[in-house]
């Protein structure tokens, strides 16, 4: 541990103003009417003065239209009107994407590692890294520069953390675990806990041990109150640029490919592995030791019992292919007619 102790400190950056031709070529766009100050990104039914707001839908342009914006980003196809100045992207949520990064005003916080901080003599502390109060770094763990660890954490022997991550309030890291660079865990997120795993004996349920840990790749962010067990003998993995949103679960020995999304509420399986730049919906649920191919997509409270083909999207309860399942509640919701149909011509 490199670092002297001092009272950590936060920043509150404010976004320099920048002009409106300036953004538009930053987003790749072309600008309509005249070059504006922008000072802030605001939402499109909130006009203020300074503001640049993105209209991706035509009901948001029909109501930002008119108003007091210093410009407004809208699709490439979208009508213009030239009394408002208009910047035309390809696609607007990758320019609203693009403009919440630059226009970012959340606190920071600066180096520095609490007072109250407990911080073993055999753990590696990189410079540049941020510890809050009340936070237990154990032996033999190594935090990578420029890391901002929030008040509250915990990290367990061995744990690797990259540089330029950042863990809010009360994130748990159990021992064996390893974090790539640039990964986000927001608070109540624990990692590396016991997997649910028993073996049924005479005497009752013997526990089986999950000896290995859990790796999460490069550029992750982890919702708040998710939690990612370890492996049993192989460690769970988290790929590249994955996505995990706030209350989900992931069970021990599951394998993520990267750029795989994963909305709230979702609970995986054991052992189930899923592709890469899979789209999987809130609330679903991924039954153990299935296979979820590359680019597939689940629909929101699905229940997969099977294997998923890459590519295809399943929906429903169970979950099938997706014209299948609508194709069901179409002859369900005629059913009551059908039914009609044949009691008339019984009575017949």
């Amino acid at each position: 541990m490199k670092q002297k102790r001092s009272n950590s400190t936060v920043t509150r950056k404010l976004p320099k103003p920048i002009t409106s031709s300036e953004l538009a070529n930053w987003l790749d766009g072309k600008l309509f009417g005249e070059c504006r100050l922008v000072t802030q990104l605001v939402p499109p039914t909130t006009p203020v003065e300074g503001g640049i707001a993105v209209a991706g839908t035509t009901k948001l342009l029909k109501t930002a239209q008119g108003s007091q914006f210093s410009v407004l980003v809208v699709s490439s196809d979208a009508e213009y009107r030239e009394s408002q100045p208009i910047i035309k992207v390809e696609d607007t949520r990758v320019a609203l994407a693009l403009l919440s990064s630059r226009f970012n005003n959340r606190p920071e916080d600066n180096p520095g590692i609490h007072p109250t901080a407990t911080i073993d003599s055999t753990a590696h502390v990189a410079e540049g890294v941020n510890v809050g109060p009340g936070t237990v770094i154990g032996p033999h763990v190594k935090i990578g520069v420029n890391t901002s660890i929030g008040p509250g954490c915990v990290i367990g022997h061995g744990t690797q953390l990259g540089d330029s991550c950042r863990l809010y309030a009360k994130v748990v890291l159990y021992d064996g675990v390893s974090i790539g660079n640039g990964v986000h865990l927001h608070s109540g997120t624990i990692i590396g806990a016991d997997g649910f795993g028993y073996a049924v004996s005479p005497k009752g349920m013997l526990k089986i041990h999950h000896l290995a840990g859990v790796i999460i790749g490069n550029n992750v962010e982890v919702g708040a109150n998710t939690t990612i067990d370890r492996g049993t003998l192989d460690p769970t993995r988290i790929g590249d640029r994955c996505k995990i949103d706030n209350h989900c679960f992931v069970s021990h020995n599951v394998q993520i490919g990267n750029d795989t999304v994963i909305a709230g509420k979702a609970g995986i399986g054991g052992s189930t592995k899923i592709g890469s730049r899979v789209l999987v919906g809130g609330g679903t649920t991924l039954a153990d030791h299935i296979s979820i191919g590359d680019d597939a997509r689940i629909s929101f409270c699905a229940a997969v019992t099977k294997n998923v083909p890459a590519g295809e999207t399943f929906s429903g309860f169970p979950a099938m292919a997706h014209r299948k399942f609508t194709r069901r509640l179409y002859l369900l919701g005629r059913l009551e007619k059908m039914w009609q149909n044949v009691k008339s011509l019984s009575s017949d």
